[in-house]
């Protein structure tokens, strides 16, 4: 690493899309992409079956041509990306639209710097993504509260050898995000309260991180404050539109602070589970994201104090007291044996344990972690 890249790295900063178009009807941006451009459209599965694809791409009646590419679903892989890189570097896009889940927005993210760098090779491990923009543009659309792929440094690819491998840049960054609160009315009142909680839990775990600023802390707190009003509400009733807005706004902040600071032990433990025993994303860091925060809390109260009053509430304990309310309300498990489907043996825990621990994101936990810390939080859950 050249000199200059090892000081950026040590300096803290935030990176925000270069335009954020929020609110409802927000799509309708998309009618005033570049006239004349071409436009690849990637959209995830439930966005063709609910008819919003259909609806965008009438609205890029303006462009050249558009080509429109349905996300098979999961993880972005190396065989994937690198299958339909044929098909983009023959479109030549302007512009490259990205509609759906995290899942989708990262998918968009690799292929947009494959198309601008052909040779580059994801198999061989996460090296340096290089600028990007001389070719083509990125507009990303979320249809979920949750990720805040839109606004993240980060997206993730999953290798040959089926490891999930985390790329970082503010390359990554687009150019346009769209929050348009119609885009998540169809989802699932399960998967609006699992992702409002991915949403806090970046928030959370970034404000404690070891890499976390002040500016960070201030965005965390607004993440933690609309989460705790909005997500109920948006669970209860998917046509309250200020409730869904507010969803929105939270993940998209959240994304920033993840992709800043980093997030910890409840993402760790989320890691493990899902290597583990194929447990969803969501609803694993939901579960583990109150036990975490009672052992840190435990260990280093001051933290968590500062962002529990910047968010409104009196101290740390009464922010762990109000994640849990909100667990209890939208339906999470409480117990390790109901998120699993059985009772886990000593053995499965130890070798959560390990597993969380060797996560990347442990590594910017509020206080250092052993295994055998980890088991302790495992115990009061199990």
């Amino acid at each position: 690493m050249n000199p200059a890249a090892m000081r950026l790295q040590l300096l803290k900063r935030c990176f925000f899309p270069s335009e954020v178009c929020a609110g409802r009807d927000a799509l309708e941006r998309l009618a005033c992409l570049d006239p004349g451009q071409r436009v690849l459209l990637l959209s995830g599965g439930a966005a063709v079956r609910s008819g919003l694809r259909d609806k965008v791409i009438a609205k890029l009646k303006g462009s050249a041509a558009v080509d429109s590419i349905e996300w098979s679903g999961g993880e972005p892989t190396t065989q994937a990306i690198a299958g339909l890189q044929p098909r983009v570097a023959g479109f030549a896009p302007a512009w490259i639209v990205g509609l759906g889940g995290g899942s989708v927005l990262d998918a968009a993210k690799f292929i947009w710097a494959q198309f601008e760098h052909p040779e580059l090779d994801y198999s061989a491990g996460a090296k340096p993504i290089a600028p990007l923009r001389k070719l083509a543009r990125l507009a990303l659309a979320p249809t979920t509260a949750g990720s805040g792929s839109e606004a993240s440094q980060a997206a993730v690819l999953t290798n040959p050898a089926g490891a999930k491998v985390a790329y970082v840049s503010p390359h990554w960054i687009p150019d346009i995000a769209i929050l348009d609160p119609a885009a998540t009315v169809s989802l699932s009142p399960e998967a609006t309260a699992l992702g409002g909680f991915d949403a806090l839990a970046h928030a959370i775990e970034s404000a404690v991180s070891s890499l976390s600023h002040p500016m960070l802390q201030s965005l965390s707190a607004t993440v933690v404050r609309t989460v705790l009003r909005c997500l109920p509400q948006a669970v209860a009733a998917p046509q309250d539109w200020a409730a869904r807005e507010g969803m929105m706004t939270a993940a998209h902040l959240g994304g920033i602070c993840q992709s800043t600071a980093s997030t910890g032990a409840a993402h760790a433990l989320s890691h493990a589970m899902a290597g583990l025993h194929h447990t969803a994303h969501g609803l694993a860091t939901a579960f583990y994201l109150a036990p975490t925060m009672e052992w840190n809390l435990a260990q280093k109260p001051a933290a968590y104090d500062d962002l529990a009053a910047d968010a409104g509430l009196a101290d740390g304990k009464a922010l762990l007291e109000a994640v849990r309310q909100l667990a209890h309300a939208v339906g999470i498990p409480t117990r390790l044996d109901t998120l699993v489907g059985r009772e886990p043996s000593p053995g499965d825990l130890q070798l959560l344990s390990e597993a969380a621990c060797k996560d990347i994101c442990m590594r910017t936990n509020h206080c250092r972690m052993t295994p055998a810390d980890v088991l302790k939080v495992l115990a009061s859950v199990a």
